[in-house]
């Protein structure tokens, strides 16, 4: 097989350049980005030209709408139930108003007297009294409630692990909806054969469940709910997987809309949907990026009385409101009220008709903002202080403080602050006397702080949350010991790509920046996780006018300006800026606003490095390091564009990740031949398998990109395994080894202890070994070995840890202790 020439990339990329127009610099972005096809980056640029998936590809999805509708034909009553923050906010107004315009349609004759909105209510958890999820003790309020009772609990962004409250309503013979997004429960991995995930996906990773399959015969509470919509069911490369809460009611909506013949309507609700993706910081690709482009142009056109109402306290110009103004202004102001009060008064904001009660209740969020600033400044001023005091607790690779006093709503947003300031992950507790430590925390990239603190439970009471940011409870004795154990497992838990290098986007001269160039670039908005702001360098700078600003003096406005007499620009550091600038020239590394101040339009930096000017760097040149066999171009810490690299004469090497069409990738199984050059795009499993790549390559040049791997839990491997063996008993053939651990990017025994648990488990039974990668099999008696599983799992686990530690030392290694060169 060999690779298209690099003839054909450059074509290719004027075919996009002339497919999206407008300054080559956007061409260069959507390349750099993985959009590297005219196709693909229109379906980026303009939301006309994506094609997102319909609604009813969500698992369950189907089966929920139509309880919604028959619930509602029947007149029956529907409790919402969400959650404090702005996805389980937005999801929950979102929900409710959709349900209520639906009654509204149905039963046209009540909308004069409103006599249907009591048909539709909701709940939203108190921080301090309920925290997340479903308490029984407050479900039963609802219940037990002579007025109003539901007949149906309709759950937004929680309910996937509410055991005990699932039981409860459908106990008092509620019909129960799951809508969520969290991770699923481990249970989920353990079904039994027939129905388990682990035959229910077909040859190509597909799933081919139905709801009912997965709820069938699961713990007992997803057992007994009666439909279960979760983006996490599908797989792990579906556009909709990255759906937070408000997607998913959205989604929710938009079917059941459909089914009422009112399709097109739930659009009005796109503008709660723009609000939860950005301040959820949900991953901003495909459906998801989709949503938000339709809902920022909703939001710039909302008739809701308290949107405008918020938009109009926070001072945002509702015509031109973006990502930055929900994320900066916007979010905050909601999330104030679940951190410091009830969020129940943001659901009745978004959902209100009363434009005086929509205005009294913007100001509340106002006030309450305020506050959160104060509070935030001090809790932020007595942590440093603490360090000052003890610098000691900077020598863990977590930091880890307490303080008996700190507002358990404010804590989760210091612990980000000192988590970048730091570079460290930072877990923030507070210590009342008397009871348990509680607390939040916040990591940096490349620390999965979930999993870290996951790993410490053996010293905690309780604890939760995913790589970013985690919950935590613990007995105040076991703090000190706490901070210990975090402070190993954080380094088992690093993925190594925090690599401290700063990766430029594209280098510009002054002469070169104007407004139209900014606006050129703003096409790629709105930015976020999955679509960064780009970073941008200009070289031998000048600083004048370098001045505090603030009303604590916590930010720092300067001056730049590249020749004498040119173009100079603002530049904003925001809650930092002690350093002292050298006297000499810089280079500066920073992202690009635009700056609108009483009808003006200015552009702004915002500062993100600097350095003493090196006017004969490269940006981004790759280390090389030479020897007289083999040249290595180490790429391991860049945002490496495929089309750069060499394609002729070259093997490319990359199991178990999304790759670009340009580019002919081949696993393990497809290398059978020499080649000049051999590209590591993907980091293999073992350092044997590396070894392997070598000598079938022989390669005089080697290219380490090591793009980041789907790494995947072992539940999910059996799943995968389990499909594959399905497909070779359906078809006739012989189980291959190397092809399924390919596809997986594990290693060939890691795959032998997948078979082994299936055989254990008695799901397939392992007949004829025709050589060390081939194996003929059967089904399995049914008859489960549980003395054997444990040990099988044991086994599989510390296989897929043998390959995580070798993918993190091939990250972090100095070239010369990789052994190839």
């Amino acid at each position: 097989m060999r690779p298209q020439s690099t003839l054909d990339s450059t074509l290719s990329d004027t075919a996009l350049f002339n497919a999206v127009g407008g300054h080559p610099l956007v061409s260069q972005l959507l390349i750099q980005r993985g959009f590297d096809t005219p196709k693909k980056a229109l379906a980026f640029l303009h939301p006309e030209s994506y094609a997102p998936s319909a609604a009813t590809k969500l698992y369950g999805l189907s089966e929920a709408a139509e309880l919604l509708q028959c619930a509602i034909s029947e007149e029956q009553n529907i409790l919402v139930w969400g959650d404090f923050d702005v996805d389980g906010q937005t999801s929950t107004s979102l929900l409710v108003a959709g349900l209520r315009t639906l009654y509204d349609a149905e039963f046209p004759q009540k909308k004069k007297t409103r006599r249907h909105k009591n048909r539709v209510r909701f709940h939203v958890p108190n921080r301090f009294n309920e925290s997340h999820g479903i308490k029984p003790e407050y479900l039963r309020r609802w219940l037990d409630d002579k007025n109003w009772q539901p007949h149906v609990l309709l759950t937004c962004d929680t309910g996937v692990a509410e055991d005990e409250a699932i039981n409860l309503a459908k106990d008092r013979g509620l019909t129960v909806i799951i809508t969520d997004h969290h991770d699923l429960p481990d249970e989920f991995a353990n079904l039994t054969p027939g129905i388990d995930p682990l035959w229910g996906l077909d040859q190509n990773g597909q799933a081919d469940l139905q709801h009912d399959e997965i709820a069938s015969n699961n713990r007992v509470a997803v057992r007994r709910a009666d439909a279960i919509i979760n983006p996490k069911f599908q797989p792990l490369e579906d556009p909709l997987r990255t759906l937070p809460g408000v997607g998913v009611a959205y989604k929710l909506m938009q079917h059941l809309f459909a089914l009422a013949g009112h399709a097109g309507e739930e659009k009005a609700l796109l503008d709660l949907v723009s609000l939860g993706i950005v301040a959820d910081v949900a991953e901003q690709v495909n459906d998801v990026r989709y949503l938000l482009q339709l809902g920022l142009e909703q939001l710039r056109n909302t008739k809701r009385v308290g949107l405008l109402a918020l938009m109009d306290v926070a001072g945002v110009t509702v015509a031109n409101v973006s990502e930055d103004h929900i994320g900066f202004q916007i979010g905050p102001r909601m999330n104030a009220l679940g951190r410091l009060e009830d969020a129940t008064d943001s659901v009745e904001l978004l959902t209100t008709t009363d434009e005086t009660r929509a205005r009294e209740l913007a100001g509340k969020l106002n006030r309450l903002n305020q506050e959160r600033r104060l509070l935030t400044s001090q809790i932020t001023q007595a942590a440093q202080e603490m360090i000052a005091r003890q610098p000691d607790l900077l020598n863990y690779n977590g930091l880890v403080l307490a303080h008996p006093a700190w507002h358990p709503g404010i804590v989760g947003i210091v612990a980000s602050q000192l988590a970048e300031e730091f570079n460290k992950p930072t877990v923030l507790l507070l210590t009342p006397p008397g009871e348990s430590a509680r607390g939040s925390a916040r990591s940096i990239d490349g620390v999965d702080i979930g999993g870290s603190i996951a790993a410490c439970s053996h010293l905690l009471r309780t604890h939760g949350g995913h790589p970013g940011a985690a919950g935590v409870s613990l007995l105040p004795e076991n703090i000190d010991a706490f901070r210990r154990e975090l402070d190993r497992q954080i380094l088992l838990h690093t993925t190594g790509e925090q690599s401290g290098d700063l990766i430029i986007d594209a280098e510009l001269n002054f002469a070169d920046i104007n407004l139209d160039l900014l606006e050129e670039i703003q096409r790629l908005a709105p930015f976020g996780s999955g679509n960064l702001q780009p970073i941008f360098m200009s070289r031998t700078l000048q600083i004048v006018n370098d001045s505090r600003m603030g009303h604590e003096q916590q930010h720092r406005k300067f001056i730049v300006q590249q020749h004498e007499g040119g173009p100079s620009f603002p530049v904003l550091w925001f809650n930092d800026g002690a350093v002292e600038f050298p006297s000499s020239a810089v280079d500066l590394a920073y992202k690009m606003n635009i700056n609108e101040y009483r009808g003006n339009r200015s552009i702004q930096f915002i500062y993100v490095g600097v350095r003493p000017s090196k006017p004969d760097a490269t940006v981004l040149a790759a280390d090389v390091t030479s020897s007289t066999r083999r040249t290595l171009r180490d790429m391991r810490f860049q945002q490496v564009v495929a089309s750069t690299l060499p394609t002729d004469h070259a093997v490319w090497y990359a199991e178990g990740l999304n790759l670009p069409d340009s580019i002919p990738f081949a696993p393990r199984t497809q290398i059978d031949e020499t080649a000049e050059t051999l590209v590591l795009w993907s980091i293999p499993p073992s350092a044997q398998l590396l070894n392997a790549l070598l000598e079938m390559v022989e390669p005089q040049n080697i290219y380490l990109c090591a793009q980041q791997t789907h790494e995947e839990s072992a539940s999910t491997i059996l799943r995968t395994i389990g499909s594959m063996c399905k497909f070779t008993l359906e078809n006739g053939c012989v189980f291959d080894l190397p092809k399924a651990s390919a596809k997986l990017a594990i290693t060939t025994e890691t795959t032998r202890h997948g078979l082994r648990w299936l055989t254990c488990k008695g799901l397939i039974a392992l007949d004829e070994w025709i050589n060390d990668n081939e194996v003929r099999i059967s089904s399995g008696n049914g008859s489960s070995d549980d003395a054997k599983l444990a040990n099988t799992m044991a086994a599989l686990e510390h296989q897929l840890e043998e390959t995580r530690a070798f993918r993190r030392f091939y990250r972090r290694a100095k070239l010369a202790d990789l052994g190839i060169g």
